[in-house]
């Protein structure tokens, strides 16, 4: 009975029959390559992981080739062997290999498969040709895969950290019952503003907060856009009930904002943080008072039996301090 098969699917057959009869011999030479290469590093894959995934690709690559009508990549045989390229790029991306790397160890296994195309097709050139021509064009588009998904890994990586980073670089802190404090650092565009007066609007909400502190000691200059961001927050924490206190502003900023003619007189402000939760805390009825003042005046108030009016005590001679201070 003749054999209707063409040559491309004689070739076909011949390179599945490599990768069958001679796998073991295949990922012994390929596992080999790649810890001999300068390019590896086993502290982000161990070898036997490494030999696990070179073995399924092995095994799909010549089940999608012995499945294939065409013998092209994109046909529906090399779907599984595309997902699992898919996955393994992506796991590669998460560990911090670069695209080099993870292009280079498909395309590896070409020089491992060479002198086995040799051998099998010792005295027929043509063949020879044909078959390393048919299998570099698939390991191209191999390698083609895993470094496309790793750029869209990448990416997503990238925006999720971006995501995570906005976040983490608007933190409402809650510092005392009524009162809390967002610290600003470095650049405010729009889209950090927004976040930021979403979150402190509502952690005012779920807190029943009144104060609300920001301090741009980390903003390192200021412009009309960064002042507007910072008016409509305040506006918005006022519609919500709360009060606001400004902290953090440096002789630089403040000469900035009086050039840029920036009003900001509806907005209460101090120069560190400190003074602005000793205020929140005086706005909110209580005092700071120094610890051996405060321990004289217990010790006074429990010799009369009265630890209200100690209590009370605590607050007139804190603000008699405050008016002293002021006044010298």
């Amino acid at each position: 009975m003749a054999d209707n098969t063409t040559p491309q699917q004689q070739i076909a057959r011949s390179i599945v029959d490599i990768l069958a009869t001679r796998r073991d011999e295949i990922l012994n030479l390929w596992i080999k390559e790649r810890l001999d290469s300068e390019d590896f590093r086993d502290e982000l894959i161990s070898k036997k992981e490494l030999r696990q995934q070179s073995r399924r690709i092995v095994d799909m690559l010549a089940e999608a080739i012995r499945d294939s009508k065409t013998g092209d990549f994109d046909d529906a045989a090399f779907s599984d062997l595309r997902a699992f390229l898919n996955e393994i790029s992506h796991q590669r991306a998460v560990k911090g290999y670069t695209p080099l790397e993870n292009a280079t160890y498909i395309l590896s296994l070409r020089n491992v498969m060479i002198p086995l195309f040799a051998e099998e097709f010792e005295g027929n050139a043509d063949a020879l040709v044909r078959a390393m021509n048919d299998f570099t064009r698939l390991l191209d588009k191999m390698g083609l895969v895993m470094v496309e998904n790793y750029i869209r890994s990448r990416e997503e990586i990238i925006r999720q950290q971006r995501a995570d980073m906005l976040e983490l670089s608007t933190p409402v802190i809650k510092v005392w019952d009524k009162i809390l404090t967002l610290p600003i650092i470095g650049t405010l565009d729009s889209r950090r503003a927004q976040m930021m007066m979403e979150a402190l609007l509502q952690k005012i909400v779920d807190t029943g907060s009144i104060i609300a502190i920001l301090d741009i000691t980390g903003v390192r200059t200021m412009d009309t856009l960064v002042a507007n961001h910072l008016i409509k927050t305040v506006t918005a924490a006022r519609l919500m009930g709360a009060r606001c206190i400004l902290t953090g502003v440096s002789p630089a900023i403040a000469q900035t904002m009086v050039q840029l003619g920036i009003d900001l007189t509806q907005i209460t402000t101090r120069a560190q943080m400190a003074d602005g939760i000793k205020l929140a805390l005086e706005m909110i009825g209580r005092a700071v008072v120094p610890s051996r003042l405060f321990q004289a005046i217990v010790s006074d108030g429990a010799k009369d039996g009265s630890h209200t009016t100690a209590h009370y005590s605590a607050q007139e001679m804190s603000t008699a301090e405050n008016k002293e201070r002021k006044q010298g």
